[in-house]
């Protein structure tokens, strides 16, 4: 196995396992329209009832649940982890606490994020950042395993990771729809570690999150990094579950 330097520390992994949003691509750029799209379309079939509430005052509400807060994410809020299943679970509540009956709520918000993947094509706001690709293409050259393990959908993610010309490089990729349980839960890294028959202790995590970080602490593998560009958590988020936190994926480099 190749030695691998993540920032200042050196580790010699058999197979490194990417968060994909806010670590290989900007998450505010791809997930932000996403939102704005659904909430355009759940108003247009529910404004009648909604009690004179203007599409302004739902966007903040929404807002507001998800942590977004003016020009930041915040990195404890439900915004940069929650799969689409939950999603609807939390506009369904927020309409259903602005009058609507809950069942007719969560019906509106299911068609909506359904009919917002579908007149937005999400790999149209993804963007890559600067130097993944080569970072991944210098990975894989050395015979180290790469995979991902992602909050999104599998089949969007591969979408996605075609789009940016990085889907070859990867030896695997777990979505939420492959597990019962999300992020923080181990149950990605550990299906990942089976699928590619990789030793756990011999496993590298990279992401973005709170909930990356937490996810490998306790799926106790050999290496837990934290990437600062992905801008939702801070160092010091990062710090409390990471051994280390790095400022980019540019600083993962093959010896």
């Amino acid at each position: 196995m190749k030695t691998v330097k993540f920032g200042t520390r050196v580790f010699r992994p058999e197979l490194i396992i990417f968060d994909k949003d806010g670590t290989l691509t900007d998450f505010r750029k791809t997930w932000v329209p996403i939102l704005d799209k659904r909430i355009e379309i759940i108003y247009e079939q529910l404004k009648e009832k909604l009690q004179k509430k203007s599409i302004k005052t739902l966007k903040n509400e929404i807002y507001e649940t998800f942590g977004i807060l003016d020009d930041r994410i915040d990195a404890h809020g439900p915004f940069p982890y929650t799969p689409p299943r939950e999603d609807e679970i939390i506009i369904s509540t927020i309409l259903y606490k602005s009058g609507i009956p809950y069942y007719e709520a969560k019906r509106a918000t299911h068609h909506a994020i359904e009919k917002a993947d579908t007149l937005l094509n999400r790999v149209d706001f993804t963007v890559l950042f600067r130097g993944v690709r080569e970072t991944l293409a210098a990975l894989r050259k050395n015979k180290i395993k790469l995979t991902v393990a992602t909050a999104d959908q599998t089949a969007m993610a591969r979408d996605i990771l075609k789009s940016q010309n990085i889907y070859d490089l990867f030896d695997y990729i777990v979505g939420a729809d492959q597990v019962k349980n999300d992020k923080p839960d181990p149950e990605m890294i550990f299906k990942t570690a089976d699928a590619m028959d990789a030793d756990l202790k011999k496993i590298v995590m990279v992401g973005d999150s709170i909930v990356d970080m937490e996810m490998g602490r306790r799926a106790v593998i050999g290496l837990v990094v934290g990437v600062l560009e992905g801008g939702v958590a801070t160092r010091k988020d990062l710090e409390k579950d990471a051994d280390l936190v790095i400022d980019s994926v540019r600083d993962i480099i093959v010896m």
